[in-house]
């Protein structure tokens, strides 16, 4: 098959790269290398079948990569509310206007089957367990942009077929690492301090390995295409913050958990997924353990496979900022995706 993910140079983006052109898919990687500094292309991305540098948010490279593709996956965007809080209208560009332009981009070209990554975190904080029908209770930018983006392509895609995968927080070694998503971050102090910060701890969350997300696309790709949504993670990897905590301390001994306040009001996401409907559409999804990525962030640092943990290649929040500084991202307020930021703005949110 002929795949075009768009946002393919991150850190989901390069591990599905790896993993779809190992299956012989002809994969076309398109990215902005927003937070690109010294990176190359073809070190992150050497098995890709072509790459394009172009920005998502810019409707004739979005048709031209759409043209002859079998599949478009949208994986683009910033990740994570302090990122998205840095400049709404950024955010709203990358995580809204963007895999909007994208979908309309496949639709004229006849491609039969989009895929759009969004999160878990579109469920907020809920008591119970929630699943694909749970009405979202959006808390944030990141959050909302997901949202609005799901009903749109819904609309927009009407009788077409779209997947939408609401991914756990991820975790585990990519190409293109991260080590700002909460496993990841526990990770990295526990290895270089011996100390693993936690405030609060009763906060839930589930949790899912970088390779098994690629995995899961493959598998969605490969199927017959339809409407469908599916949280993507597996029903065993739901942690409690404290609990994530307590296995890297297990894992990686002589670690000591540094008790702070009882709630990190920061960030007041607190939800139990099921994952029901991914593992009766895909058995067996998911299988890759908390302590697996663990270890293998652990070894990476310990092996000077990974720098400096601090650095802002390896954190969202710190990389955006150093892009914004050097002015190799911005906010582009075309008419396009000043038509799509003003459906953002006028959206109600009502309360759960």
């Amino acid at each position: 098959m002929r795949i075009v993910l768009l946002g393919g140079a991150g850190y989901l983006g390069t591990a599905a790269t790896r993993h779809l052109t190992g299956l012989g898919h002809h994969v076309t990687v398109v990215d902005g290398l927003i937070y690109q500094r010294d990176d190359d292309p073809a070190r992150l991305l050497p098995t890709a079948s072509a790459f394009v540098h172009a920005d998502l948010r810019d409707p004739t490279a979005l048709r031209a990569a759409a043209v002859g593709a079998d599949a478009v996956v949208h994986l683009g965007g910033l990740v994570g509310e302090p990122a998205c809080a840095v400049d709404e209208d950024l955010a709203v560009e990358l995580n809204y206007a963007s895999p909007v332009l994208a979908a309309e981009a496949a639709r004229a070209a006849g491609v039969a089957h989009y895929v759009f990554f969004s999160s878990c975190s579109v469920y907020g904080s809920r008591e119970g367990t929630v699943d694909e029908d749970t009405e979202p209770h959006p808390l944030g930018i990141y959050a909302r942009s997901k949202v609005l983006a799901e009903r749109r392509l819904a609309s927009l895609l009407d009788g077409g077929a779209l997947t939408v995968l609401r991914l756990a927080t991820v975790h585990g070694l990519s190409p293109r690492q991260r080590l700002d998503s909460v496993v990841n971050r526990m990770t990295a102090q526990a290895a270089v301090t011996g100390r693993i910060p936690l405030n609060g701890g009763g906060q839930r969350r589930p949790l899912v390995h970088v390779a098994d997300v690629a995995d899961v696309l493959a598998r969605v790709i490969a199927a017959p295409a339809g409407h469908r949504v599916f949280n993507i993670g597996s029903d065993r990897e739901n942690y409690t913050i404290a609990e994530i905590a307590q296995t890297v301390a297990q894992t990686l001994p002589g670690t000591r958990i540094e008790r702070g306040p009882e709630r990190d009001e920061a960030d007041a996401r607190d939800y139990r997924t099921s994952f029901a409907r991914l593992t009766a559409a895909f058995p067996h999804p998911c299988p890759t353990p908390l302590a697996h990525g663990i270890g293998e962030v652990a070894d990476a640092l310990k092996d000077k496979r990974l720098g400096d943990p601090g650095l802002p290649e390896y954190d969202n929040f710190k990389g955006l900022n150093a892009s914004l500084a050097a002015g190799r991202i911005c906010a582009l307020r075309t008419s396009d995706c000043t038509r799509l930021h003003a459906e953002y703005a006028n959206t109600t949110w009502s309360p759960r």
